[in-house]
């Protein structure tokens, strides 16, 4: 599996929360997904037959500009969204403090239990990305794209290596653009069962 950050916009530049946002990538955004893109082509992992993308125009620009220089056909999917931040979305982080104090902890410390106001709920995120991903694994493809931003892709990260537990931002820290996944015939098992351990209470 290759996964894909999506491109950077201009909010993601500015550290002002994006979430679903309908944003396009920024100039800067462009320059580097496709420099890595390009690097990435030269690698000698099996092309992608699809590459699964939100549908914001930062993922589906992103989709398509692998598409042109990996391989595969871009294919939309709004399950693999990042969380809607509801009125968190378009904060700097010094606003976020300064407007949602304990919120902006959480944001900093670990968002992944995170409740943003008419927001999405980040278990709930962290729960649909996961079946999103297991769904595109069940259907048990050679080789695929998935291409995520980064909350997103911190969550997937985590349950593909086997927790769902922990901060995704942390998850993402110094990684790649562009990562390929050798996963075992059961990938799909093992993420809805990684979801489900997660859900279950403890006693």
């Amino acid at each position: 599996m290759w996964l894909l950050r999506a491109g950077d916009t201009e909010w993601d530049e500015a550290e002002r929360l994006r979430g679903d946002e309908e944003l396009p990538m920024s100039r800067a955004g462009l320059a580097a997904t496709t420099e890595a893109f390009e690097r990435a082509a030269a690698m000698t992992f099996p092309r992608p037959g699809r590459i699964h993308h939100p549908l914001d125009p930062a993922a589906s620009e992103t989709a398509r500009l692998a598409a042109r220089t990996i391989g595969g056909r871009p294919k939309a999917n709004d399950e693999l969204a990042d969380p809607a931040l509801g009125v968190l979305a378009g904060l700097s982080l010094p606003e976020l403090r300064d407007r949602f104090e304990r919120r902006a902890r959480q944001w900093e410390d670990d968002p992944s239990a995170l409740v943003p106001p008419e927001g999405e709920p980040f278990p709930d995120a962290r729960n649909r990305l996961i079946d999103a991903v297991a769904a595109i694994l069940k259907r048990r493809p050679e080789t695929v794209g998935v291409v995520l931003h980064e909350l997103a892709a911190g969550f997937v990260r985590a349950a593909l290596s086997g927790t769902v537990e922990g901060n995704p931002r942390r998850w993402m820290e110094g990684r790649p653009r562009v990562e390929v996944w050798v996963l075992p015939p059961d990938a799909a098992i093992r993420l809805r069962n990684a979801r489900l351990e997660m859900a279950e209470p403890t006693t």
